[in-house]
């Protein structure tokens, strides 16, 4: 009866390890078509805005026009005397929006991800998707490409529900394993699209339909119709391929056993703990620690993101201003950062995180590698030097392994203690369930939207005050002292050489 049983629990594993990798796979999948849809637009705002800065700039009565004079107020006051940088602010001033309203939604997604599962919310979500790219094809008017912008970010919940479905799937030994797979889908999603939104938008529908322009055709509705093209493809294949994941584990968490003949299914028994574990004391005082450790990493979270995305937005600013690079001098850089950071996620990451380095351990090595790089890019290189340049590369490789490493690791240690994680030790039983993961990563996502909502404007502002030296001196200061932070104040997660207690 043993070996039956032993028999019904490897082929339930591998039933298990079967289901897991194919929905991985289509995860993936469907996130890299999101994410490639997504970045089309990120190279083309400034000529977005110089476009209706033409169609509704010169009526004082136009939305464009009101935001136009908040912005030119907020350059006096940080005292910015080039009309240019309204430009850079207007810039930031549609990203902020678009991070800060998932500030907002990124939490509700979440819980009701926890009630309904995340298939039916996230194909949901992506309905809002299709009506953003719609409403940007015919945004004849500013107001119409923002309200787009708006219902995009209300309503974006791949990322978010993506994270929550890969850990409904893994384990903590696999989990920072299969979160890589976001990062590499953001690094790759990154270099690729921005490009192709740069090629579709050399194609004006209006040069060869004219009569378009009645029906809110605009000059940057092929980039627009193709992004469309892609979240419909997205949304066909997540129907048909993506599994419900919500629950995968509670229904792995029985094995069927067998009493005088009869077969019951039961819970699947770990180590026997002591009896004192079991008390309410005790589970009340790892609940605290639970959400304490849990308010920590959100505060982490929304600290790194405030000064990493603020700097990371002015990047492309300080190439111009000290080295003059060009737009496709421009893409080149940023592919470089794209491509590296993806081979750190696969060729770092997933190989050795939860396995012989901590998901902290990777998540300080990313925070210095960060202060490294912005202290070398702000003080080193510079325009002129003979070395200026090299260093401008030496500096994006240390902020690509930033890249690649800290968001993943981070998000996958905040799901290792929202599912129940040990912490300080290692925990033989792998298949911890929270019930309100999707809400927990989602509040967790949110802090993090918040701070990228907030850090471009600020960093911006910095940056014309104080200068690129300074601003990036502050910037690589502000991550070594969160570096500090992280090491002095989060729990670890033992890895699995070392057994916990008893």
């Amino acid at each position: 009866m043993n070996c039956v049983q032993s028999t019904k629990k490897i082929m339930s594993k591998t039933k298990e390890d079967v289901f897991a990798r194919r929905a991985l796979t289509t995860i993936f999948t469907a996130l890299l078509i999101d994410i490639l849809a997504f970045t089309i637009i990120l190279p083309l705002f400034p000529r977005i805005l110089n476009y209706y800065n033409t169609v509704d700039g010169p009526d004082d009565s136009t939305f464009y026009s009101a935001i136009h004079a908040q912005v030119s107020s907020f350059r006096g006051w940080i005292g910015g005397t080039e009309s240019r940088l309204d430009i850079v602010l207007f810039g930031g001033f549609i990203g902020s929006l678009f991070s800060f309203l998932q500030f907002v939604a990124s939490p509700w997604i979440g819980s009701l991800s926890d009630v309904y599962g995340r298939k039916n919310v996230l194909l949901i979500s992506m309905i809002g998707n299709a009506v953003s790219m719609l409403l940007w094809i015919f945004s004849k008017s500013f107001f119409i490409f923002v309200l787009s912008r708006v219902v995009g970010g209300l309503t974006e919940g791949n990322v978010q529900m993506s994270i929550a479905m890969i850990s409904d799937i893994t384990t903590p030994e696999t989990r920072s394993k299969g979160l890589a797979l976001v990062g590499i889908a953001f690094s790759l999603g990154f270099t690729v699209g921005p490009p192709i939104g740069a090629y579709f938008a050399s194609i004006d529908l209006l040069e060869t339909f004219p009569w378009l322009k009645a029906y809110g055709i605009n000059a940057f509705s092929s980039p627009a119709i193709f992004a469309l093209i892609l979240i419909v493809i997205e949304t066909i294949y997540m129907a048909l391929y993506l599994p419900e994941t919500l629950g995968f584990k509670k229904e792995n968490l029985t094995t069927t056993t067998t009493t005088n003949g009869a077969t019951t299914n039961s819970p699947k028994k770990t180590k026997k703990e002591p009896a004192v574990k079991n008390s309410k004391s005790v589970n009340n005082s790892k609940k605290t620690s639970t959400e304490s450790t849990l308010k920590l990493l959100s505060l982490i979270h929304f600290l790194y993101l405030f000064c990493f995305s603020g700097m990371e937005f002015t990047l492309t600013f300080l190439t111009y201003d000290r080295f003059g690079f060009s737009n496709s001098q421009q893409g080149k850089y940023l592919a470089t950062l794209g491509v590296v950071a993806a081979l750190v996620q696969g060729g770092y990451v997933r190989r050795v995180a939860h396995k012989t380095v901590t998901e902290k351990a990777i998540v300080i090595q990313g925070m210095v590698s960060c202060a490294v790089g912005l202290f070398v890019i702000g003080n080193m290189a510079k325009g002129g030097s003979g070395y200026g340049g090299v260093w401008l590369y030496v500096g994006a490789g240390f902020l690509a392994f930033t890249s690649g490493t800290v968001v993943t690791t981070l998000t996958s240690l905040a799901s290792l203690t929202a599912t129940g994680a040990k912490t300080e030790e290692y925990d033989e039983n792998p298949r911890n369930i929270s019930e309100n993961q999707g809400r927990i990563l989602g509040s967790f996502r949110s802090a993090g939207q918040l701070g990228r909502s907030m850090g471009p404007l600020a960093a911006c502002s910095a940056y014309w005050i104080l200068g690129s030296a300074a601003s990036y001196s502050m910037g690589s200061i502000a991550i070594a002292s969160l570096a500090v932070m992280m090491s002095l104040t989060v729990p670890d997660v033992a890895l699995p050489g070392k057994r916990k207690k008893e």
